[in-house]
């Protein structure tokens, strides 16, 4: 039987040894002891990513661009800080980070002053890096009782539960009316008021796999987020846009068709022992863009959702599988690439060393797409040879200043799990609709970035036919029109 994947959030954005003292916040609470803002020379100042409604990718000092982003966790600030540090030096701007931490001696509702200020520490050196930041408010392992095998649950140590001083009886309290989801709502509403001046914070998470709480429902687990997003709006006067996320691949079509969600996620996780997780990601995040007609972040993702020892996670060929699932993120149509789990800091609870090995996987692909305008570029249909899978994205539009640039990358049909074999490939090509005109077309090595070849390629009725170089694994593949007709 298919497993949910789930995430370990075993005391997930951390500081154990914060003081237990808590504190009722207004919106400039504690703005005197922990600035909101890190001062910085202007000239330092990274630009801010936003997402602009309509639009499928952040933009960055105006232009929308594919992002690059992990998610990291530590035990306090200084070891967040290297992760902001690590990032900035492989090129990565954004970070999704769990601020769910809730000390089991901490009043409901309220936030031990000793948190949040680690937590705001966490804030001021992702500023100091120039790395944006979407905090997630809530995780399912605080709000699951393990009454249905789950790997990883909490409830036990949650201060909402009435074992520990709480008013909550059980987890599935917090999808409704009554005082455990008031308390949750005005603990969310004083982190929003608390941190909305910050520059560096682009989106809000309210939960993290809504789907995994104890008595959970689609139309429970909607309702609540309907009711969370609107209390965040209205702490939030620069409205940057909400979300929420579910397990896996699974998805609340009413949920993602809210208003409450200006974008929908994917955490796709290859299933168990098959490591597909290329083919998951362009899959998920091409249907999702498909049926709701919204952004898609992959939120976190990995080859499997299992604790990493003794899985593909950390064999000798996961980098591999790695590689593959990061390219075919750039080109599913997702805002954002990398978003690894194990990789990205979590492997520490589960004593894997994986973070130090992976620090710089995404960067040849964050070089290789960092100039290219994704205002206009969408998943396309290609045409491919047989011995190759991959996507592209594109536009076919002739309209005055689009359909311009295409990118793709393409990898040998049986370079898959477990052996991720990299054998020469050859004669093989791919085929999309493209504007008519002459196209200089360069393929790039997909584990340094280089440019291996370029040449001009022009289009014969609308369709752009690239024959690929030989290579071993995958290549990448980015044209830009040169001329228009011919």
């Amino acid at each position: 039987m298919k497993r949910i994947p789930a995430v370990l959030l075993l005391l997930s954005a951390l500081v154990l040894s914060a003081p237990a003292q808590s504190a009722a916040l207004s919106p400039g609470a504690g703005c005197e002891r922990w600035p909101l803002v890190l001062s910085a020379p202007a000239q330092d100042v990274a630009p801010v990513l936003e997402l602009r409604k309509g639009e499928n990718y952040f933009r960055a000092a105006g232009v929308p661009r594919l992002v690059v982003g992990r998610n990291p966790t530590a035990m306090n600030p200084a070891a967040f800080a290297e992760h902001f540090k690590n990032m900035a030096a492989a090129g990565e701007t954004f970070a999704r980070i769990h601020f769910c931490h809730m000390p089991r001696d901490e009043k409901p509702g309220e936030i031990s002053a000793g948190m949040l200020k680690s937590w705001d520490a966490t804030l001021d050196a992702a500023e100091k890096y120039h790395i944006a930041v979407m905090p997630v408010f809530g995780v399912w392992s605080y709000w699951n009782d393990g009454t249905k095998g789950e790997a990883w649950h909490l409830w036990n140590t949650n201060p909402f539960n009435a074992a520990n001083g709480g008013s909550a009886k059980s987890p599935a309290e917090l999808f409704e009316p009554g005082t455990c989801r008031a308390l949750w709502m005005k603990r969310l509403e004083a982190l929003v008021k608390h941190w909305q001046p910050r520059r560096n914070i682009v989106a809000w998470e309210i939960f993290s796999e809504l789907d995994l709480l104890t008595g959970s429902s689609e139309a429970k687990g909607t309702a609540f987020a309907v009711e969370a997003a609107k209390i965040i709006r209205d702490a939030d006067p620069s409205h940057r846009p909400v979300t929420c996320s579910m397990s896996g691949v699974r998805e609340w079509p009413q949920l993602f068709k809210s208003d409450a969600l200006d974008f929908v996620e994917v955490h796709p996780y290859g299933d168990a022992g098959r490591g597909d997780l290329d083919e998951l990601i362009l899959k998920s995040v091409r249907e999702r863009l498909a049926t709701y007609h919204k952004p898609v972040m992959i939120g976190e993702c990995g080859l499997d959702w299992r604790p990493p020892r003794g899985t593909l996670d950390t064999s000798d060929r996961g980098p591999v599988g790695i590689r593959h699932a990061i390219w075919a993120a750039m080109m599913s149509g997702a805002m954002n690439a990398r978003a690894l789990w194990w990789q990205d800091g979590y492997d520490q609870f589960e004593k894997a060393d994986l973070c130090s090995h992976y620090q710089k996987i995404a960067t040849p692909a964050g070089q290789f797409v960092k100039d290219i305008d994704c205002a206009g570029l969408a998943p396309v249909n290609c045409t491919m040879s047989p011995g190759i899978f991959g996507a592209m994205l594109g536009s076919a539009t002739n309209s005055a200043g689009q359909g311009r640039t295409i990118i793709g990358w393409f990898r040998d049909a049986k370079c898959v799990a477990p052996k991720w074999a990299m054998e020469p490939v050859k004669d093989q090509w791919a085929e999309l609709p493209a504007r008519e005109g002459r196209w200089l077309v360069e393929f790039g090595d997909v584990e340094s970035g280089k440019i291996l070849e370029s040449k001009e390629v022009v289009t014969r009725d609308e369709k752009l036919r690239v024959a690929l170089p030989e290579f071993c694994g995958s290549v990448a593949v980015r044209g830009v029109l040169q001329a228009d007709g011919l």
